[in-house]
């Protein structure tokens, strides 16, 4: 009998990621790679029951095992689990493979539990953001990286040799193109030919998506398709994922190998200009290395496991600020005792260097005002288990051991909570697990969301200055490359000499409200953010002289007309004077 709690496959604890097919009462099955299943269990020991053979990967409280060719009741904890709460995703890794699941089996007296909402991330590609040639395919690739390291549920919707534009294919592909296939429930195997006849529509009702990153066009280009033809096809893809995602940010990469970059970069700046102030241009130039001896590529066209880590890295800062404003903080930590946490050097870590404890019982707290708190630190041999609470609840227990050294990785995700203040709390138990050396936990950093949806377009300035307007006499405006905050592009104004400029937003249809602006900079002193037009006076807080970036930050502007100029105002009376900007949000309190 089907409940909450017991495994079954209406139990509404377990969190169904991906395109699921449920319409069968006694199998649900996943389609697309990378799709999965998450939950959480008490007990020692679970199994899974599958209706066909299949290959699929579990992750059991951050402990990866593939299985192969399996069928019937998998048991995945061969060696039973210490006695608690554990994590289980159960996933999907090629794009052939699907998950016939038919439910869990627990100990006698164990339940699921239900594991924290997150955000979701889309992905949309092809056998590149499927994972071809890394070593764990859909489960290695940047789409998972990136959407792990954000603490957010993640889809891939991708498929090797998958173009995005339909009647154009590989000699070998009876499919057509993700402009018709994204709106469908099957993967591109089980097309019967290139229309894909008897797939049935998706129903984009069954999740709500935060975030869409698309990358598509290598196989376009290998197909020959012409760039008149592209640029129109992807202006109505984008067209069409707007009516499915009314609110999403959508975010359109620049393909590796840059094949149609100017025709995605006009694409993005028609939808721009057409209105659509929440879709962005992502310049992945130079994220990868093609030369002789890099291990960047495996091919030429694939990034092996390196390659994917890179653009992992960079893709995070980008999509990050969008799940909400994030205060990134490694200063705030306060410890029990200075000698229970030395601190020194560490490559890998947030700025080189961290805090280190094997100490039992001792601590440290992170005061923070957000919805959301994420914890990230290194994973190594020697390192043990850590008791995370929030505002001193029940308290979660992390392990951070792995058997190779990882540094600023996500350790753990605090559950949405409610807008205010809060207290995070990260114990060392002095426990391990079996195959650790040590019992070590970690202070490095923590990002902190506040909740606020970023209403600026291209607020990165990752598509160069799209979405904003520019003016200069005697000095001039432009984006470059030479020293983000994150990502690959920054906002530039400078001269020589006495010159006057500004780069300005104006949000118009904005609910009436409190609204807090904040941008990082670095420069010259004395340039001007400012906000005005929105019913009230003009309110600006002027930048310091600095070489590394600072946030500068206006809160409580009181929205009363529904709109608001946002923007940076330059005037310089001689010498030398230069502003970079990154990073901007503005978001309702």
């Amino acid at each position: 009998m089907a409940g909450t709690g017991n495994g079954d496959l209406t139990d509404t604890n377990i969190n169904y990621v991906g395109r699921w097919d449920k319409g069968n009462s006694a199998t649900y099955r996943s389609y697309w790679n990378g799709s999965y299943l998450s939950t959480k269990f008490t007990g020692t020991t679970v199994k899974v029951k599958l209706a066909e053979k299949t290959v699929f990967m579990a992750i059991i409280d951050g402990v990866p095992t593939t299985h192969w060719d399996r069928i019937g009741t998998v048991d995945l904890t061969p060696t039973p689990l210490a006695n608690g709460t554990h994590t289980l995703k159960i996933i999907s890794k090629y794009e052939k493979t699907e998950l016939p699941f038919q439910g869990l089996v627990l100990d006698a007296g164990a339940s699921t539990v239900r594991p924290d909402p997150l955000p979701v991330v889309e992905f949309i590609g092809d056998s590149i953001t499927s994972g071809v040639t890394t070593t764990d395919v859909a489960v290695s690739d940047y789409a998972w990286l990136t959407g792990e390291r954000m603490g957010a549920d993640h889809t891939q919707i991708s498929y090797p040799g998958i173009t995005l534009s339909d009647g154009y294919h590989y000699s070998d592909n009876t499919f057509p193109g993700m402009e018709s296939l994204y709106f469908k429930l099957w993967q591109a195997n089980r097309c019967p030919d290139v229309a894909c006849t008897g797939n049935p529509a998706w129903n984009f009702a069954n999740y709500a998506v935060k975030l869409v990153v698309v990358n598509l066009g290598t196989n376009d280009a290998f197909n020959s398709v012409p760039s008149a033809t592209f640029q129109s096809r992807y202006t109505t893809f984008l067209q069409n994922i707007r009516a499915k995602f009314p609110n999403a940010d959508i975010f359109a990469l620049r393909t590796f190998g840059g094949y149609y970059q100017t025709e995605t970069q006009a694409v993005v700046n028609a939808r721009i200009s057409a209105g659509d102030a929440k879709v962005h241009y992502v310049d992945t130039t130079g994220w990868l290395d093609s030369s002789t001896g890099s291990t960047d590529f495996t091919d030429g066209v694939h990034p092996g496991d390196a390659g994917h880590v890179k653009v992992s890295n960079r893709l995070l800062p980008i999509l990050l600020p969008y799940l909400g404003n994030v205060t990134r903080n490694d200063t705030q930590f306060s410890y029990d005792t200075t000698a229970n946490w030395p601190s020194g050097g560490q490559n890998g870590a947030y700025l080189n260097d961290n805090h280190w404890s094997s100490v039992p019982n001792a601590y440290y707290q992170v005061p923070f005002t957000g919805t959301q708190v994420k914890l990230y630190g290194g994973q190594a041999p020697a390192h043990g288990i850590a008791a995370v609470s929030i505002d001193g609840g029940a308290e979660t227990l992390v392990d951070a051991y792995s058997a190779t050294r990882k540094d600023d990785v996500l350790l753990w995700s605090s559950p949405v909570l409610s807008a205010g203040s809060h207290t995070l709390k990260v114990r060392t138990t002095g426990a391990k697990n079996a195959s650790a050396t040590g019992t070590y936990v970690v202070g490095d950093r923590v990002d902190v969301i506040d909740g606020g949806v970023n209403l600026l377009s291209n607020a990165g300035f990752e598509g160069g200055l799209s979405g904003w307007s520019t003016w200069s006499q005697g000095g001039a405006v432009s984006s470059a490359t030479t020293q983000p905050n994150s990502g690959s592009s920054h906002l530039v104004h400078n001269g020589t000499g006495a010159y006057q400029a500004y780069t300005a937003q104006t949000l118009t249809g904005l609910p009436n409200g409190s609204y807090t602006v904040k941008a990082w900079v670095r420069g010259t002193a004395g340039h001007q953010l400012y906000v005005k037009g929105f019913g009230g006076s003009q309110v600006s807080v002027t930048s310091v002289a600095s070489n590394v970036y600072t946030q500068l930050t206006i809160s409580n502007i009181n929205v009363s007309n529904g709109s608001a100029e946002i923007g940076f105002w330059t005037s310089v009376g001689s010498g030398t004077g230069w502003l970079h900007v990154d990073d901007m949000t503005f978001y309702k309190q």
